[in-house]
């Protein structure tokens, strides 16, 4: 079944808009402790005809993330994890992948939305989302927390 590119514009605005998804990740607590966590997130699909592209945009938001000071001493290192108080990592309409698509439009194109989405919205490439957020310690000192994202999952 053919469909003509207004009605997919149409189609796809309807059906992908603010798709929920939630995300697992840990961060560091102490040492070889790590505390889990959730975010939960949405993503919209937008066409732009101009440039036949499929244009996806992200929301996330994740739990507080906070940490109190701890050190760890054995025989051969020591470690200092500094405070953390308590933040969230928070993104608004954040521009995540591009792919293009073909014209005439006589494939699955759901097929072709959710591929994409999958493409641009995975593990990958929360984690790059989540450790380009600086974490702020007690004296404002950017904190790394070792965050990992775990587990992805979408409300499809």
């Amino acid at each position: 079944m053919m469909v003509e590119e207004f009605e997919f514009y149409r189609k796809v605005r309807a059906n992908y808009c603010n798709v929920a998804f939630k995300v697992l990740f840990t961060y560091r607590l102490s040492h070889r402790h790590n505390k889990t966590a959730v975010a939960h997130g949405s993503f919209s699909c937008g066409v732009n005809a101009h440039t036949q592209t499929l244009e996806y945009t992200l929301n996330l938001k994740t739990e507080p993330i906070q940490r109190p000071y701890s050190e760890s001493g054995t025989f051969l290192f020591s470690s200092v994890y500094k405070e953390i108080p308590s933040q969230v990592i928070e993104y608004e309409n954040y521009p995540i992948h591009k792919q293009r698509y073909r014209v005439p439009i006589t494939y699955d194109w759901h097929d072709c939305v959710r591929s994409g989405a999958k493409s641009g919205i995975n593990a990958i490439s929360i984690q790059a989302l989540l450790r380009k957020w600086t974490l702020h310690g007690t004296d404002d000192e950017p904190i790394d927390a070792i965050l990992k994202v775990t587990k992805l999952q979408f409300d499809w």
